[in-house]
């Protein structure tokens, strides 16, 4: 079999193409959205691919799937979280520790799968919880180490901590970052005691504005797409909506608890010209609209095991 050449961005990060079906449901059916990265980026940031839709279970993926040769946050650690607030991060951990207490009765034992500097973590030990995480990247693990949180050096996907059984593991603005997110999401399943609970915060490939946005590129001549960061941060290399996270979850043996699309602040750049005053304007406009017809931008999930 011929041997694919490898893909370089700009920053020396390598990428190997491979022919993947839809990692939801297994579908060869697919719908191209644009193409993503590269000549396709408004700063030719990571290099190029095409985004496509399901036709079967509708999650968000790249054809081919560009599998990174080594670890990109590497690169990236010392800035991923730099418009990150780390106290309002760690108050929202106390939120999520609160709400599970509510649920189950009291605190227990906490997991969180790619942690990042431990945060979320920091919180709900504040609240009495019995927590760890696992990370892979070193500037992170160093960030959270320092504060006092257990964290086992791991890929999410070969972590030993799941081994282990909990009352809650969260994925935290994770499963996005999956290339096989049902594998992972199986062994969070095998290791939440029954009725225990799991977290997910990820982004709305299907809001208002993603929409809009593809719809936009199209007006400008461009064979774009606006979903997913495949190559370049935050390296988003699959979509989801409430439908096909419902249906990722069902499958492995969750069942929503609580599911809710929200509105996310508007990160454009700061304007500097007509147009992109234009388009910051519009895209807040687009938000809005967007949360009122429960199309927002991003989702929080908490699931039961059955």
């Amino acid at each position: 079999m011929k041997e694919t050449a490898l893909l370089k961005s700009a920053d020396g990060t390598e990428w190997a193409p491979e022919d993947r079906s839809c990692p939801v449901c297994g579908s060869r059916d697919a719908k191209r959205l644009g193409a993503r990265g590269g000549r396709a980026h408004h700063e030719a940031r990571g290099v190029e691919t095409n985004v496509v839709r399901c036709n079967e279970c509708a999650l968000i993926y790249t054809h081919p799937t560009l599998m990174p040769v080594t670890n990109p946050y590497d690169k990236e650690s010392d800035k991923y979280f730099q418009l990150h607030d780390e106290q309002e991060k760690i108050r929202q951990g106390e939120s999520f520790a609160a709400f599970a207490e509510v649920v189950l009765g009291g605190p227990g034992r906490m997991l969180e799968l790619g942690c990042g500097c431990g945060e979320l973590l920091r919180g709900a030990m504040n609240r009495g919880w019995s927590a760890r995480g696992v990370e892979m990247t070193d500037g992170f693990i160093r960030v959270a180490i320092a504060h006092g949180v257990p964290i086992e050096r791991s890929p999410i996907e070969s972590c030993k901590s799941l081994d282990e059984t909990y009352d809650v593991v969260m994925l935290a603005a994770i499963l996005e970052h999956l290339y096989d997110p049902m594998e992972t999401l199986l062994r969070i399943k095998n290791a939440v005691r029954p009725g225990g609970l799991l977290f997910i915060d990820v982004p709305n490939e299907a809001s208002l504005s993603m929409q809009i946005g593809n719809l936009y590129m199209r007006a400008r001549g461009r064979d774009w797409a606006i979903n997913l960061s495949p190559t370049f941060p935050p390296f988003h290399v699959v979509g989801f909506s409430p439908p096909s996270l419902r249906r990722a979850l069902n499958e492995v043996g969750f069942e929503v608890y609580k599911l809710e699309v929200f509105k996310w602040k508007n990160n454009l750049p700061p304007s500097t010209t007509v147009g992109q005053k234009f388009e910051r304007m519009g895209l807040t406009a687009i938000q809005y609209v967007g949360e009122k017809l429960g199309m927002g931008d991003g989702i929080t999930c908490w699931a039961r095991r059955k």
